[in-house]
């Protein structure tokens, strides 16, 4: 599945408002509630689960990165969002730096191949030399859109 599938337009966030990690995880799960509007989707339910895999250890990846991901029973499929936050969010990331680009990942338990091969493939992507980067400078969500076309072009299917 590539990454503009999973992540549309409508879920893009250019500037994630809230400073903690709580609120921006809220932020990311409520533009796919409004964007997607899945059957069985709630809001609570997905970020409660968020929150419990973030207690299991930080999805911070380092680099500025957070890759948010959960298994969230009464899903229909799989759902991505992205979210940007100039002043950053402390996550607890490995390196003990502020998070500044945060992809987040939901799904049905039983869709636990695709969920693995997502975060995977954005794994793969945030390695492109210098996308971070671009994705930090990028002016708005078609920018931001047009850069995950490209991570899509570059890690192949």
């Amino acid at each position: 599945m590539k990454l503009t599938e999973l992540v549309i337009r409508e879920t893009i966030i250019e500037d994630i408002q809230s400073p903690d990690k709580k609120g921006a995880l809220r932020e990311l799960a409520e533009a796919i509630r409004a964007a997607r509007k899945p059957a069985g989707y709630k809001t609570p339910d997905v970020l409660e689960a968020l929150l419990k895999r973030e207690k299991m250890g930080t999805t911070g990846m380092g680099g500025g990165v957070a890759l948010p991901h959960a298994k969230v029973e009464g899903l229909p499929g799989l759902f991505g969002a992205f979210g940007r936050s100039k002043p950053g969010v402390d996550f607890g990331a490995v390196d003990g730096e502020k998070v500044h680009l945060m992809f987040m990942l939901v799904s049905p338990p039983a869709e636990a191949n695709a969920h693995l091969a997502a975060l995977k493939r954005l794994s793969a992507g945030i390695r492109i030399p210098n996308m971070t980067k671009f994705l930090k400078a990028a002016k708005n969500a078609r920018e931001i859109w047009d850069l995950l076309r490209e991570m899509d072009e570059s890690v192949g299917a």
